[in-house]
C-alpha cells in the first residue's frame, strides 16, 4: 500500500515540472494534478503551445520532458498527462 504522502509528494514534484515545462512560452497555460479513484495521479495541461500540435506529439513531448525532470520514484504515481490547447482544456475541464 502506498503511503498518501507519497502521492501528495509526487503530486507537487510533476505539478511543479509541468509549470516550468508551460510557463516559461505561456504565461495563460493551466495544470492540474489531482489523484483519480484508482490512487494515481493524472495531469491536465492547457497551453497555448499545443495548438497545432497533434495529440501523439504533445504526449511525448510531456513525457519527456517529466522523464527528465521528475524523480523516478515519484513519477512511478503518473497515470496519465492530458495536454491540451487552451481552447480544448476551457471546453472540457471544469474548475476543480
Amino acid at each position: 500500500m502506498v503511503a498518501k504522502n507519497d502521492v501528495v509528494t509526487a503530486s507537487r514534484e510533476i505539478e511543479g515540472a509541468l509549470w516550468e515545462f508551460v510557463h516559461p512560452a505561456d504565461a495563460t497555460a493551466k495544470v492540474a494534478v489531482f489523484e483519480d479513484e484508482s490512487g494515481y495521479l493524472r495531469a491536465l495541461i492547457g497551453s497555448g503551445g499545443f495548438k497545432g500540435m497533434d495529440m501523439g506529439e504533445r504526449i511525448d513531448r510531456v513525457w519527456a520532458y517529466l522523464r527528465e525532470n521528475v524523480s523516478t520514484e515519484h513519477m512511478r504515481f503518473l497515470y496519465g498527462v492530458h495536454p491540451m490547447d487552451l481552447d480544448e482544456y476551457d471546453a472540457h475541464v471544469k474548475e476543480m
